[in-house]
């Protein structure tokens, strides 16, 4: 599977290299790179081995595998991405995206935990895709640990109105890689790529739900100097607390 991404997603980067943990990390800076820099993260591994003899079956929208789990988590984050990379690469975007696709994510978020700290370094906003279903832009883990201001999770909800993508709600989730990159002090959201019944023999996707989370995503690179404002807004009020907080 890190051969595969590194084959399909050479072309359209920068840099890209393998790190000490396995895991695959890119670079690409567009026009200048004078817009915010933006992490894109999926999961390399699978929960369990493939069965090797299985077939991918297919009933209108929904694939699923004849034995075994699928592996849409997270081959389905996977390949929103690798498609993003190819879209943004003939975009008139101005700024800079990081890619990692991490590996043993199933086992404690064991990659993304092994990422060199310089390689985050001036990152301005975090997003994952490896939430199940649809339409979740995961905000916190259950509600205790928060990825993100309140106002980055509304800004994806804005964005999904104006591209008309309807269901799009900022939630509570599970533990992910989302979790590391908010503990970097990164403002970070975890979204639906379109599986269902993850872990287990009944796993699915609905590869219209995951196109829809490219689109998002278009939409969401297409407003990169809004979003880079938004950053800001959220920054600015962090450092006045601060500066209240020292005052008394």
């Amino acid at each position: 599977m890190r051969e595969f991404v590194i084959d399909k997603l050479t072309p359209f980067v920068d840099h890209i290299t393998v790190d000490r943990a396995g895991n695959v990390l890119a670079e690409k800076t567009y026009r200048g790179g004078h817009g915010p820099t933006i992490l894109l993260n999926a999961h390399l591994d699978t929960v369990y081995e493939l069965e090797e003899d299985r077939k991918i079956l297919k009933n209108g929208t929904i694939w699923f595998s004849s034995k075994g789990i699928l592996g849409a988590d997270d081959r389905a984050g996977v390949a929103i991405i690798l498609h993003l990379a190819e879209h943004l690469y003939h975009s008139s975007l101005s700024g800079k995206v990081k890619i990692i696709f991490s590996v043993e994510e199933e086992c404690g978020l064991v990659g993304a935990r092994q990422v060199d700290d310089y390689f985050l370094w001036g990152t301005d906003a975090a997003i994952v895709v490896d939430r199940r279903g649809n339409g979740d832009i995961v905000t916190s883990c259950g509600g205790i640990f928060p990825f993100c201001h309140q106002d980055y999770g509304a800004f994806f909800e804005k964005v999904a109105v104006e591209e008309r993508l309807s269901g799009w709600t900022a939630t509570m989730g599970g533990s992910s890689d989302t979790r590391i990159w908010a503990e970097h002090g990164i403002q970070s959201v975890n979204l639906s790529a379109g599986y269902k019944n993850e872990h287990t023999e009944e796993e699915l996707l609905d590869v219209k739900a995951c196109y829809h989370t490219t689109k998002l995503l278009e939409g969401v690179f297409k407003r990169g100097n809004e979003l880079k404002d938004v950053i800001r807004k959220i920054s600015r009020n962090h450092q006045e607390i601060r500066n209240y907080r020292r005052a008394l």
